[in-house]
């Protein structure tokens, strides 16, 4: 019997412990239910070394560089790196539930779900600037389109404009509003000679691909040796992505280069 009585309170004992025992991972003194150390560099003596830390507390609290996580998720940490990243999905409102959140990489926002939509949170991301001059002196074969290449950026406000390729890149969906001016070096026209400046979109979606092609001409006899310079305007509606260049068509008589004045062949893309 006396054995029996033993053998219950050592079970007594033993199911104590366990229900009241803490789990440390990369320790041997955890400080929460459970606890984790990244990187196995806590000091309990130094609050600094807890950023790399994971703990759940007995209220049910989950801290990330933090040991004392004050709201049911706290990502707060003496090393600031306390970004949280959120993604996309295909759920719907409803079945995500009200106070979910979500990322629109189209629109680049956040949105909420209220239960039964998507709602969109207020935001401002800064809309595409670019504005850029050329002095390249690049060169164009007669009868060749060629799209101009080599910039020189002024101003690029999210990094969308490739100078060396020409090429920019939506950052978002939106309108778009394209401006272009170019200057050839003096040289001899021939007759009834003619040139295209061309802003042209390139997207996976043929549906938003367009052409604006302006068009000088010198028709009849000439004897005249001129500067041939032109200008281009256009609006696009652009999805997130699709790509805008520039390019010059001349059938002048010979091969010209851009003017080496930069001021004279110049770019300026704005999204609204």
């Amino acid at each position: 019997m006396n054995m029996k009585k033993s053998l219950i309170g050592m079970y007594l004992i033993s199911f104590c412990s366990f229900v009241s025992a803490q789990i440390g991972i990369n320790m041997s003194s955890p400080e929460g239910i459970i606890h984790i150390d990244g990187q196995k560099n806590t000091s309990a003596t130094s609050p600094s070394t807890y950023y790399d830390d994971v703990m759940v507390t007995s209220s049910g609290n989950i801290g990330i560089g933090t040991k004392a996580p004050k709201t049911r998720l706290d990502l707060r940490s003496n090393e600031r790196l306390n970004a949280i990243g959120i993604g996309e999905t295909s759920q719907t409102a409803s079945a995500a539930k009200a106070g979910a959140l979500r990322y629109n990489s189209g629109t680049q926002d956040l949105s909420y779900s209220n239960g039964t939509t998507w709602v969109t949170l207020a935001h401002k991301v800064p809309n595409d600037f670019v504005d850029a001059e050329n002095s390249s002196m690049q060169n164009f074969s007669s009868g060749v389109q060629t799209a101009i290449t080599n910039w020189t950026e002024k101003t690029d406000v999210n990094g969308s404009f490739n100078s060396s390729t020409g090429v920019f890149t939506a950052s978002k969906t939106g309108i778009y509003i394209v401006s272009f001016t170019f200057s050839l070096s003096s040289g001899t026209i021939a007759n009834d000679a003619r040139f295209e400046s061309l802003i042209q979109t390139n997207s996976a979606s043929s549906a938003t691909n367009k052409v604006f092609k302006c068009v000088g001409s010198y028709p009849g006899n000439n004897t005249i040796s001129n500067r041939v310079a032109g200008n281009c305007s256009g609006i696009f509606n652009l999805n997130q992505g699709d790509n805008i260049t520039v390019s010059l068509t001349q059938s002048l008589g010979s091969s010209k280069t851009l003017d080496s004045d930069a001021t004279l062949t110049s770019v300026s893309i704005f999204g609204l």
